[in-house]
């Protein structure tokens, strides 16, 4: 049987979206979402990092601002570096193949969008 890297989560952009684009022109969106787990003193935040490739993403970045709320999911990756001290660095990442936005928080405040799209 083979095995299956799937990753499923909601939660909300710590920043706005950003597009990068690679040596080789392709774009790549990236965002860092928080995805909350537990209650009480038991609740904590994961920061996973989100990257969503193809030419689309110049289209849909601006639709992805810090405190809306998404629905993710992907293939589950982890990137391992080390920072400028030497010490050893590591991201959860998801490499994402479907992306809604389920509250776009506008203007200071959170609403819902009249639209739900999905990426």
């Amino acid at each position: 049987m083979a095995d299956l890297n799937s990753y499923s989560f909601t939660g909300r952009l710590g920043a706005d979206a950003v597009v990068t684009t690679t040596p080789n022109g392709k774009s790549i969106m990236e965002m860092s979402v928080a995805v909350n787990s537990g209650y009480g003193d038991y609740k904590k935040t994961i920061w996973v990092k989100v990257k969503q490739f193809g030419d689309r993403v110049n289209n849909i970045v601006g639709l992805f601002t810090k405190g809306s709320q998404i629905a993710a999911s992907g293939e589950l990756d982890i990137e391992k570096w080390s920072d400028r001290n030497g010490m050893d660095q590591v991201n959860v990442v998801v490499k994402c193949m479907n992306i809604q936005l389920l509250h776009k928080k506008e203007d200071g405040s959170e609403g819902t969008s009249s639209e739900d799209p999905v990426f």
